[in-house]
């Protein structure tokens, strides 16, 4: 154990001494001061964990002295110890005053002197320990936001901790009719409650927990948790409730904060799907009790994929924000504006009187992309799909009013006019059939229910078959075929267009291999292609690893792309780079279907195409329409000057096919020559070759 040190400041060389040779072992360290001046120099240089200071000494006196040590930050809580004479009361009451522990009067009672000095020290250890405590108390409370109280019953005080009067901005710890201050400080709305429970606490003895808000003087809102319970050694006339309170403001705003993201959308901070729900809930009971109705109406944004193609998603997310704030701006405050996600929002009329309300607000929707969206500085113009349900009239719970305006909202998007549309019972036929075709489309391709047919390509000039369009044909039921035009949608919309893709070119593939063994090895076949296909990751290596392993020339495999794919997106280079990489094995790649679409001729310079193949649309009136004759020339005139070839599509008259002759279109496919017949009806046409002298 470390020694204590002991300085004695005493003019009297004999009591120095005394003092020393008492104290002096292995408990204590002595340090002698004759004089007030060298004692404060020595407390300065020793810092002794005690002071012996005598009242009268020269230079500075022991008053002087003891307030020098207490000013002093050392001197603060140390024992210091007066020795004055046995009648010199006033120099006790003095020595207290200036903030002496304690006193000894002389002549010392030697015998006891060590005993006092032991209990002085030891009683000093104590409270310091005890000072360290309710420091560390403290910092605890204050680093919780958290203090004690204790609340007298009836008219009693309240007694409150430092922490917690700094916490309630309160500059006392005790206060009279305690319970009357704290129910002035809860706010209304709390008060019956809290003081119902604190009441109850007196009476019935139990512990308590609640959470109540305070109003500070500031005029801030405190949230606070309170426990607390009657003290088992109450008074029965006058018990006491004791507890603690701690500031839980953080923890509500942590709260609301985790709760506001739960129910809104992080991008418009609009309402989400969640809170739209609970709001039609409540809604609907509403119009039930009231006999009205509820509107929903699902929205989609028009043309938003190729916002984002062609700008990026930043500039989407810009887009989408301010679309949000355009609805928010026609809703009223009972309506509720949502957004679902992606680009779909739905917006909630709530007390809806006559359906003619609904029809006169989607106007008001569709006004709001009358003027465009300046967005990174262009002018973007885009429109709305809208499909309403109402209650009750089209579903009596969330879930059916939700899926019927969704359903609403598609057949919305197939009108060419006002694109909205109000749910039917038909709609939800069309989309069950839907449904069914899609759950029949995964069927099929797990059980490769299809099958390719093919249509010859003619030279024009010669009369010859040059090759072949395959076409994929699905029969759901033997003699029951399901049309390309009604599967491949949902094919392209699901994704499974992919693995279908992927059965046709190695099926395709599959066939020039038989065709190579039967004498037809001159023969291409043309493919077409989805856009997902070109995005998807190694589909140029899978081509060529099946052209390698069946041994076929990659020029008899031909590419076909629609003129989606002339305009350009944030996918152009990934599609340029899988063209000219297909391009680079030896495969030929042609746009389908050209003139209908949007194309751009810098794109048509600078994709590694080499055919363009003419709309049917343009065909089916030549030679009479002029207009179509003067665009399948200037068509044709276009191929020349870009060194690409040029195939006519949907031929089916001997005078259609001499127009097309006459202006040099190159190649003929229609039924003037064949519709799509089967493989084997193709070597039956190469072998006839019953065009020769057309």
């Amino acid at each position: 154990m470390d020694k204590k040190s002991i300085l004695v400041v005493e003019d009297d060389e004999m009591t120095r001494l005394l003092i020393n040779r008492i104290l002096s072992s292995d408990m204590y360290h002595v340090i002698e001061a004759k004089d007030g001046l060298e004692g404060i120099s020595l407390f300065n240089e020793h810092l002794p964990d005690l002071v012996l200071l005598d009242v009268e000494l020269p230079k500075l006196n022991g008053f002087e002295v003891c307030q020098l040590i207490r000013e002093s930050k050392h001197g603060k809580d140390l024992p210091i110890i007066m020795i004055t004479g046995m009648d010199d009361t006033k120099s006790i009451e003095t020595s207290y005053s200036l903030g002496a522990t304690n006193f000894m009067i002389k002549p010392i009672n030697w015998p006891l002197f060590s005993h006092n000095i032991r209990y002085i020290i030891r009683n000093n250890d104590y409270f310091q320990s005890l000072k360290k405590s309710k420091f560390r108390l403290e910092t605890a409370e204050e680093i919780a936001k958290l203090g004690y109280w204790e609340l007298e019953a009836g008219e009693g005080g309240l007694l409150l901790s430092q922490q917690l009067s700094n916490m309630l901005t309160l500059s006392s710890l005790k206060f009279e009719n305690g319970l009357e201050l704290l129910l002035s400080r809860i706010h209304p709305s709390d008060k019956l409650y809290v003081k119902n429970i604190l009441l109850q606490a007196f009476n019935d003895g139990c512990p308590f927990k609640l959470e109540m808000r305070l109003q500070l003087h500031n005029k801030n809102l405190l949230h606070v948790q309170v426990q607390g319970k009657l003290q088992d050694t109450s008074d029965e006339n006058r018990p006491v409730l004791s507890g603690v309170m701690q500031d839980i403001s953080e923890l509500k705003e942590s709260q609301k904060q985790l709760v506001h993201v739960a129910h809104h959308d992080a991008l418009t901070n609009l309402p989400n799907r969640v809170l739209f729900r609970q709001k039609l809930d409540i809604a609907m009971q509403r119009a039930q009790r009231k006999k009205l109705k509820v509107a929903l109406l699902f929205i989609d944004l028009n043309r938003f994929k190729q916002v984002n193609d062609s700008l990026g998603h930043q500039a989407g997310d810009i887009l989408l924000k301010e679309v949000a704030v355009r609805f928010s701006g026609i809703a009223s405050d009972y309506d509720m504006v949502a957004r679902f996600g992606g680009d779909e929002f739905a917006i909630l009329l709530d007390s809806i009187e006559e359906v003619k309300e609904i029809s006169l607000f989607v106007q008001r929707i569709q006004a709001l992309f009358d003027a465009p969206f300046m967005i990174e500085g262009a002018s973007i113009y885009i429109g709305s799909s809208v499909g309403a349900s109402i209650y009750p009239d089209n579903g009596d719970n969330c879930d059916e009013l939700l899926r019927n305006a969704d359903t609403a909202m598609y057949q919305a998007k197939k009108s060419e006019a006002d694109h909205f549309s109000f749910y039917s019972s038909d709609l939800t036929e069309s989309t069950t059939k839907r449904w069914q075709l899609e759950n029949q489309l995964h069927e099929a391709i797990e059980n490769n229910d299809f099958h390719l047919l093919y249509q010859p390509k003619v030279c024009a000039k010669t009369q010859l078959i040059t090759g072949v369009e395959a076409l994929i044909r699905w029969e759901r039921n033997r003699n029951t075929p399901i049309y390309p035009d009604e599967f491949i949608p949902v094919a392209e919309d699901t994704g499974l267009i992919i693995p279908l893709g992927e059965w046709v070119i190695t099926e395709a593939i599959r066939q020039l291999q038989i065709w190579k063994k039967n004498h037809c090895s001159h023969l291409s076949i043309a493919v077409n292609i989805s856009s997902r296909q070109l995005y998807k990751e190694g589909f140029t290596d899978y081509i060529a690893e099946a052209l390698k392993n069946a041994g076929i020339r990659p020029s008899q495999l031909e590419i076909e792309i629609t003129e989606e794919h002339l305009v350009p997106t944030n996918q152009e280079q990934v599609i340029q780079d899988t063209l000219m990489g297909l391009v680079n094995l030896g495969i030929n790649i042609s746009i389908d279907d050209f003139g209908t679409g949007y194309s751009s001729f810098s794109k048509l310079k600078s994709l590694p195409l080499s055919i363009l193949k003419i709309d049917k649309s343009f065909v089916d009136n030549i030679p009479s329409n002029k207009q179509d004759v003067a665009i399948i020339k200037s068509i044709i005139n276009l191929a020349k000057n870009l060194e690409l070839h040029v195939v006519a599509e949907g031929v089916e008259t001997i005078e259609q096919l001499n127009c097309l002759r006459e202006n040099k279109c190159e190649f003929i496919q229609g039924y003037y020559y064949s519709r799509p017949v089967s493989a084997v009806d193709i070597e039956e046409l190469l072998h006839a070759n019953k065009w020769n002298n057309a």
